[in-house]
């Protein structure tokens, strides 16, 4: 029996199946995803409709069920972080000033910088959960996407189209500092 048991945890384990008791974590990772890509096809969309919200839902399953996938096959701790929330709070306000300079930006001449920022580095899985919010907070505005990141070199590639307040990069970039 013991043999059993044995192999059915090695095949749940190489699925990324939960145990008897990570199920309610896994029903509610998996509710979040699906909620969080809902919301974001039908906030896109320029009319909801029954048909559109049944696309959006049924888009949205099949991404929770390979965003749980991938997150689990990255192997990265993402414990929620102060910095964290202090990062998603001035999104909103970096997205804004971004697209007003972008505006600024297209009819003149296209400055752009491919500049570094400090990360925590190695492997362990909390280090690349960190790389993971950062490069998520640094990629979230019009301004700025991650072109690289080199976990040995304690950094990240970041190409800017524009800068300025309320300076999202600089922020993430000094809580890194810290948490090396």
């Amino acid at each position: 029996m013991a043999h059993i048991m044995e192999r059915t945890g090695a095949v749940r384990r190489f699925f990324g199946l939960p145990g008897a008791r990570g199920v309610a974590g896994a029903l509610a990772e998996l509710a979040l995803w699906w909620v969080a890509g809902t919301l974001s096809w039908l906030a896109t969309a320029s009319t909801v409709t029954l048909p559109e919200a049944a696309t959006a839902g049924a888009a949205a399953l099949a991404g929770a069920v390979l965003a749980r996938a991938a997150r689990l096959a990255m192997g990265f701790t993402a414990a929620l972080r102060g910095a964290w929330f202090r990062w998603v709070a001035l999104v909103p306000a970096a997205a804004v000033a971004d697209t007003l300079r972008l505006a600024r930006w297209l009819p003149g001449p296209q400055t752009q910088d491919l500049g570094e920022k400090p990360m925590p580095a190695g492997d362990s899985p909390a280090a690349t959960g960190w790389r993971a919010g950062a490069m998520v907070a640094l990629s979230a505005t019009p301004g700025s996407v991650v072109f690289d990141s080199d976990p040995r070199q304690h950094r990240v590639q970041v190409h800017t189209l524009v800068e300025g307040w309320p300076r999202l990069d600089d922020q993430v970039a000094a809580e890194s500092r810290r948490e090396s």
